[in-house]
């Protein structure tokens, strides 16, 4: 009398039949299990199954539609790790179909879902796949770049059964590219694997052949009793005879009764499993379609013959404020009416909400020439103020648009078209694909950014700085430079920001210090003693654990070494800023306030900063030889360092006319390609040589001679 219950057995005796790979018998019993019993966990953990089962009978049709059963109820609970694992299903099936581009977006989807891979455990099993893939199409490099993340730091004789396919893989890729010691002992943990995975799967068949050898003995006992059972009602039968009576209306009665409760059951669970459709399909406040309705529509009207008309995500401007000020009933009213202007707007077929807020729409048309009309007047007409229980709102939106002939990538552009319209300061967008990059290619660079680390791909190159009061350089500042073997220089714009963004800014900046300091010692021990200056992120200024790592790197023994921050590095979490940069100082840093001039901190944040320099941004030293207005802030800006105790950098400088204004002013130092343009460190060396032998010979006076550029 427990379906549930009796589900869960049916999927456990399914799993063994799947583990003893009679996957046949296995579909049946988790068939039985879905049938039986409906619940949000066990349809998915059967759906999945089914998927798993299909896939290895390689009936793939099947095994996608059971699979896309179980993630849209993994989106629909809000579960990012079980829609990546179901994913990563998907696309170890399209794999034994050797679908790889299939296997590559599904995985993408993965990622996508899941978020930043760096350190989990999940993510050794989609890198796996992409090798896969990879590996199909001929690409060795990238297959071999992903099957060394699968097995990073996991010893090869300490995998289990969930590696078997991926050594496998990476067997046969390091056979390929001629790596036969790493392809022999991905051999041998494959054969390990997979003579524990037959062992398993005998145990499972023989415990299933036993299990049936004990239904044959319980039958043969049961037949025993029966006999006995009989001899003893032939005896009996007489004065039993009314009670057998009785107990057969009782009975009757019963299964009567028990007919009728099946049957309330039964509709019962009808009516669950159409809310839970509902529930998908149907958003439970406004009552309007939800992306997953608008989805099935478009892919519909699509297969039967329809164009690839444009996916319209529409966002109510300021829609948490309104939602926070009025309330969540009167926000759901907020969002009916507004839907029922949408409905009502030329040239939309179909509305629906897709989150707080935003609305989808499918419009008629495929032609971006015809967008420009149907969207000023969409605009129009839903921008009209409104009057929600006596408040009158002015409400405004932004629309983004796409239209991929797969609905739900369509829908998912149509959403990144609205950052890109923000981007962009535009009321609508259509999705960009070159904007938006590609988001793998990015996750990429950010591997090949720590190749190139160890590699030595990336170095550090160092840009003089003058010091105008003596003519000398006495300091340099530590920038990177990055020449990939394959795509060539690749400027710190492209790969900066994505560091910062996946933290992968840490260990790049920690290098940087640690090889500013060697090469800070090789200069100095050719007679060159110069103070070196390294940019530290704002992401990592306030970081504390990284503050300490600073300190295990340079020792409290740190003085020639300035660390720059700019001064908005400081707006988030000033307290902890301080702290660290308090503890730089008191291991002897110097610290230095970068692109000094264009943020938007106080001067009671510089005040309180324990800083010795400042570095005024080149925005303002480029017009300095032309506007008055720039030299009057380039010279309140050094009356404002000195009387602050700080010296003042200008960076930027570009001219020796400006070089010779600057100095003027008192300005302290100065840097820009009229001294020099970054370069290595022997560059660098020779540089410095150069100009000392010059002073030693006479010629000039270095820079106090009226100025030099530099090589």
């Amino acid at each position: 009398g427990e379906p549930r219950s009796q589900a869960i057995v049916l999927q456990s005796i399914g799993s063994i039949y799947n583990d003893a790979r009679q996957f046949q018998r296995a579909i049946e019993y988790f068939e039985d299990a879905a049938e039986r019993f409906h619940d949000t966990s066990l349809d998915l953990a059967a759906f999945n199954n089914l998927g798993n089962a299909y896939t290895a009978l390689e009936e793939f049709e099947p095994a996608l539609r059971y699979f896309e059963q179980a993630m849209d109820i993994a989106a629909e609970i809000q579960s990012p790790m079980l829609q990546a694992r179901i994913l990563n299903n998907i696309a170890s099936m399209h794999i034994d179909a050797e679908e790889w581009n299939a296997a590559d977006n599904a995985i993408t989807r993965a990622f996508n879902v899941a978020g930043n891979p760096e350190g989990a455990e999940w993510a050794r099993f989609l890198y796996g796949v992409r090798a896969q893939a990879a590996l199909g199409r001929g690409e060795l490099r990238v297959a071999q770049e992903n099957i060394a993340r699968v097995f990073d730091d996991r010893p090869l004789d300490q995998t289990n059964s969930h590696f078997t396919d991926f050594h496998a893989t990476a067997a046969r890729i390091y056979r390929a590219i001629g790596d036969f010691e790493q392809a022999l002992a991905h051999f041998e943990a494959y054969k390990r694997l997979d003579d524990d995975g037959r062992e398993f799967a005998a145990s499972a068949n023989a415990a299933l052949v036993g299990a049936q050898f004990d239904f044959a003995a319980q039958e043969l006992e049961i037949e025993q009793l029966r006999t006995v059972g009989l001899e003893s009602d032939l005896a009996l039968a007489q004065s039993e005879s009314r009670q057998r009576t009785i107990i057969a209306i009782g009975t009757g009665v019963l299964l009567i009764v028990l007919l009728l409760g099946a049957t309330l059951v039964i509709r019962g669970f009808r009516m669950r499993n159409q809310m839970m459709k509902d529930m998908l399909f149907v958003d439970a406040e406004t009552g309007l379609p939800t992306r997953h309705s608008l989805v099935k529509i478009r892919n519909r009207a699509i297969e039967t013959g329809g164009s690839e008309v444009f996916f319209a995500a529409i966002r109510l401007d300021r829609a948490s404020s309104f939602e926070t000020l009025l309330g969540f009933s009167t926000f759901v009213k907020v969002q009916s009416k507004l839907a029922e202007r949408l409905a009502a707007a030329e040239g939309i077929t179909e509305i629906g909400l897709i989150g707080p807020g935003v609305f989808g729409a499918i419009l008629d048309t495929d032609d971006s020439l015809l967008l420009e009309h149907d969207i000023k007047d969409l605009v129009d007409l839903f921008s009209q103020p409104m009057t929600i229980d006596g408040v009158d709102l002015d409400v405004g939106l932004t629309v983004g648009l796409a239209n991929d002939r797969q609905s739900e990538i369509a829908a998912r552009n149509a959403i990144i078209a609205l950052n890109q319209a923000d981007e962009n300061q535009s009321v609508m967008a259509i999705f960009n694909e070159r904007q938006l990059g590609d988001p793998t290619e990015n996750l990429s660079l950010m591997t090949r950014m720590r190749s190139a680390i160890g590699s030595g791909d990336i170095e550090l190159h160092f840009q003089p700085k003058l010091d105008l009061r003596s003519g000398r350089i006495n300091a340099a500042e530590a920038l990177c430079r990055w020449n990939d073997p394959e795509r060539g220089y690749i400027p710190p714009d492209a790969f900066i920001p994505q560091a910062e963004e996946t933290g992968k800014i840490r260990e790049l900046t920690e290098w940087s210090i640690r090889e500013a300091i060697k090469q800070k010692a090789y200069l100095a021990e050719h007679d060159h003693d110069i103070e070196i200056a390294v940019n530290i992120s704002g992401r990592l200024v306030t970081d504390t654990a990284f503050g300490a790592r600073v300190l295990d790197i340079i020792g409290y023994g740190g003085s020639g070494i300035t660390l720059e921050i700019t001064e908005t590095a400081m707006m988030h979490k000033p307290d902890m800023a301080m702290h660290n940069l308090d503890r730089w100082v008191d291991a002897g840093c110097k610290i230095a306030i970068d692109d000094y001039g264009t943020g938007f901190s106080s001067l009671a944040y510089l005040k309180r900063l324990p800083c010795h320099e400042l570095k005024l941004d080149k925005t303002f030293i480029s017009g300095a030889q032309t506007s008055s207005k720039d030299r009057t802030l380039i010279k309140s800006t050094v009356d404002l360092a000195h009387n602050l105790g700080m010296t003042l950098t200008a960076e930027g400088v570009e001219d020796e006319v400006v070089l010779a204004a600057l100095k003027a002013m008192g300005c302290d130092h100065a840097q820009g390609y009229v001294i020099s343009r970054a370069t290595n460190c022997d560059e660098l060396l020779r540089y410095l040589g150069s100009l000392e032998a010059e002073d030693i010979g006479g010629s000039t006076t270095g820079w106090n001679a009226g100025g030099r550029t530099g090589n």
